[in-house]
């Protein structure tokens, strides 16, 4: 399934201060995440996009709509069944707050996990 849609919320003041729907996306293809800011008129902006670990040459993300989406486009190398970690950050009130790690999956297929 190429591109996917995620729903962000955010609150500095909540516990937890993110929330994805979904929080795991599942990748069968090259494609894009699209992260949506929820509410749309939300005092926030998407900032950047992060992966982490072996697999961020993989990815790269870009924020548009005036910080209202972010992409994260996945070049699905993963020959094996993959999790991919990342993290957001986004500005609120001049001061930029970084996500929790909510997860990416490339699933090629093959039945197998990464080593």
């Amino acid at each position: 399934m190429p591109d996917q849609g995620v729903d962000v919320s955010f609150d500095p003041n909540a516990e937890p201060q993110f929330t994805f729907v979904p929080d795991t996306v599942t990748m069968t293809a090259a494609g894009k995440i699209v992260l949506h800011r929820r509410p749309q008129i939300a005092p926030w902006t998407f900032k950047e996009g992060s992966i982490k670990g072996n697999g961020s040459t993989q990815f790269s993300s870009t924020v548009h709509g005036n910080g209202s989406l972010l992409h994260i486009h996945d070049e699905f190398r993963d020959e094996f069944m993959a999790r991919h970690p990342y993290t957001i950050t986004v500005e609120f009130n001049g001061k930029d707050y970084v996500s929790p790690d909510p997860v990416i999956v490339n699933d090629p297929g093959t039945g197998g996990t990464a080593p």
